[in-house]
């Protein structure tokens, strides 16, 4: 009987292991061109901006089919009752810029998208780089942690048989538990960036996500290369401010445009059909008209005039925006070469913490066991800085493409157009 009750007890608990796995959420794991396009999808910024597009498309259709749609009544009264048409038939005036004023207001608005979504994948990879260097020092505070309490445990034995003292025990806890909290830390760092990319892709919060940091881990640096600032310049005409500033400059000029209705005729055909009381039949009738305003009091005028100054204050705009957009160019080859310092000082490093590492393991003892945990931490650190430099390398190539009008992931798949061989130090 004992022995049922305890087969009975272990079908019980298998049972309860096999519902639990059918409960249980699939682990998404998410690297950098995944979370994009599930950015793409999910991201409500850009799903407002694309309803905005879908809006001012219709109004530009609207514009479109405004002015020659023809206008239709029915006109019900104590008289009888009437249907009257209006259709206009030539336009000499501004319904052609009331359509392109439309239609420019759509292309500014896809700029934005394009720029978003630009700034999406720039974003997704800066937190994806920050959760990587969370994690890894999380990794460093927990070696150093744990060699620091081994110390601390140590010395409290020693002062246990009397070889030691309380100082010294105060200052290995102080040390282990100042440890333990940069741990914690960045733990929190962790929980904290990896909930921000759960929202930034659209993921719930509840769900498991391992995140794939191998394409950017896997990054080959350029070296030997350097940034040629000429082709910044020469491209800088896509870079998204200054295509919207152009859009913009047109648009103002098109609404100037739009005010112009002083001795611009319209003609138009006028068809009704009446029926009186009384009377059993329609009495059916056309017009032309030709209609030219001749003095609206200097209003369009007025009208016409601010407009164009607001060009003119976006023409301004536009050249100070060029004017920055130079001067990052003429500064990515300096700033470069400042990145590429800090990743060559961090591979010598990574170099030295291996080499450290393995002449601790080939001298390993039980007296220099704490040596040989020195080592471990100092080679995860070198990681973690090589790693950091990696990132600041990579973001900074994006930040280029984007600057020119460029997909930002192109850095991942081909090395940069703007990137040329390196004749000699700067």
């Amino acid at each position: 009987s004992q022995r049922g009750e305890e087969e009975a007890e272990k079908m019980i608990l298998l049972l309860l292991l096999l519902t639990a796995s059918l409960f249980a959420q699939e682990v998404l794991v998410l690297d950098i061109r995944g979370g994009v396009s599930r950015a793409m999808e999910t991201n409500r910024e850009i799903q407002r901006i694309k309803q905005e597009i879908l809006s001012l498309e219709s109004l530009y259709r609207a514009e479109k089919w405004d002015r020659f749609a023809p206008k239709m009544e029915l006109l019900i009264d104590r008289e009888g009752l009437g249907l009257f048409t209006r259709a206009l038939l030539l336009d000499f005036g501004n319904r052609l810029s009331r359509i392109r004023s439309a239609e420019i207001s759509v292309s500014i608005k896809r700029e934005l998208l394009k720029e978003f979504e630009r700034q999406v994948k720039i974003r997704l990879t800066e937190l994806f780089a920050e959760l990587y260097m969370a994690e890894k020092t999380a990794e460093v505070e927990r070696e150093r942690m744990a060699i620091a309490y081994v110390r601390f445990d140590r010395e409290r034995e020693r002062l246990a048989r009397g070889l030691s003292d309380r100082v010294k025990v105060a200052e290995w806890e102080r040390i282990y538990r100042g440890f333990r909290a940069k741990l914690l830390a960045a733990q929190r760092r962790y929980n904290r960036v990896l909930l921000e990319i759960k929202r930034f892709v659209g993921v719930p919060v509840d769900r498991p996500v391992r995140v794939d940091f191998s394409e950017l881990l896997d990054f080959a640096v350029p070296r030997n290369r350097t940034v040629d600032a000429d082709y910044l310049l020469a491209n800088l005409k896509n870079n998204y401010l200054l295509r919207v500033k152009k859009l913009e400059v047109a648009y103002f000029r098109s609404r100037a445009k739009e005010q112009r209705r002083i001795l611009y005729p319209e003609l138009s055909a006028y068809l009704s059909a009446e029926r009186f009381h009384g009377e059993d039949r329609f009495r059916g009738s056309w017009n032309l008209t030709l209609r030219v305003p001749l003095f609206d009091g200097r209003t369009s005028f007025y009208r016409e005039k601010s407009l164009l100054d607001m060009a003119r204050a976006v023409e301004i705009e536009r050249e100070d925006v060029r004017e920055v957009l130079r001067r990052k160019a003429l500064e990515a080859p300096y700033r470069w070469e400042e990145l590429m310092g800090r990743y060559e000082s961090a591979l010598a490093y990574d170099l030295w913490a291996q080499e450290n590492l393995d002449l601790s393991r080939s001298n390993y003892e039980l007296e220099l066991a704490f040596d040989l945990g020195y080592a471990m931490s100092t080679k995860t650190d070198a990681e973690r800085q090589l790693a950091e430099a990696r990132f600041e390398i990579i973001l900074f190539l994006m930040r280029l493409y984007n600057l020119l009008g460029e997909d930002p992931l192109r850095v991942l798949s081909e090395e940069p157009p703007f990137l040329v061989e390196k004749a000699g130090e700067l």
